[in-house]
């Protein structure tokens, strides 16, 4: 998923709606949103080979893979929190999809 889907679908719901993950397919929990980051905020660079530009990105197949620096650094990252309960399969089957 892109930033600007998920931006297309928060748009269409409620802004004073809570925020939670739902993960763990097969054993549901539903998580509180500890925060939001890029990947360039905790991947350290090598300032001798960083010429300002980006490194070359691992595809979505090979990222198990790849080395740290060709990852994106502008990857977004919705992190955990606490597990507060647990959730259901059926989020899966009802989650809009970009």
């Amino acid at each position: 998923m892109k930033v600007r889907e998920l931006i297309e679908i928060l748009e269409e719901l409620d802004p004073e709606a809570s925020v939670y993950l739902m993960s763990q397919q097969n054993w549901p929990f539903e998580v509180a949103i500890h925060g939001v980051t890029v990947r360039e905020e905790f991947t350290e660079s090598d300032d001798e080979d960083d010429d300002g530009g980006e490194a070359p990105a691992a595809s979505e197949h090979d990222r198990w893979s790849a080395r740290p620096e060709s990852l994106p650094r502008n990857d977004v990252f919705i992190v955990e929190g606490s597990q507060l309960r647990y959730g259901s399969k059926e989020a899966w089957d009802a989650a809009y999809r970009g």
